[in-house]
């Protein structure tokens, strides 16, 4: 049995060695444009993005930092490692980059020239994306949850499928897999 990177007991990234950073010598800061921009060491990176290695399960933890180019700088372990000023500035990184509006009614799915469009509701907020390869854009994270990713890459949440009303749960549940 393999056990995952969050299971895996401590020590085991240098195991794997997988690149962590070290928080004491990780540094976030705002460049003059207003983005995201890291000291790590002597080394400073201008301009970077940060990803969630695993976004639904542990969110805070397993941080890649990467430059512009996608090429992966290390890994911060854990957010609660940083300095309060430092985790912050992750965060907003992170929030902006995953904001994931809860769906709580689905008013249509259509499907037109090969893409298939969600009008849906966030409370009283009403949307339409689209959605390009339906089985691969819609994912089960477990009995309840359902997230949405359109062609832009922008995601949404399902809290819980079976909490939200019955016409909108029958018109999700054929791309259920």
């Amino acid at each position: 049995m393999t056990e995952t990177l969050a299971q895996a007991p401590s020590g085991a990234e240098e195991v794997l060695d997988i690149g962590i950073l070290d928080p004491a010598q990780t540094e976030f800061y705002r460049n003059p444009n207003g983005f995201l921009a890291v000291r790590i060491g002597e080394s400073d990176h201008r301009r970077v993005k940060l990803a969630r290695m695993l976004p639904f399960a542990d969110p805070d933890r397993y941080i890649s930092v990467e430059d512009m180019e996608g090429k992966e700088l290390g890994i911060l372990r854990d957010l609660a490692e940083l300095a309060p000023e430092q985790q912050k500035l992750a965060r907003e990184e992170l929030e902006a980059r995953y904001f994931c509006p809860a769906v709580t009614a689905i008013r249509s799915i259509k499907e037109k020239m090969g893409y298939f469009y969600f009008d849906v509701s966030f409370g009283t907020v009403q949307k339409v994306f689209a959605v390009k390869d339906i089985s691969r854009s819609i994912k089960q994270l477990d009995d309840k949850a359902v997230a949405i990713t359109d062609v832009d890459g922008s995601r949404y949440l399902i809290e819980d499928v079976w909490a939200i009303d019955g016409k909108s749960r029958r018109k999700i549940e054929p791309y259920l897999y």
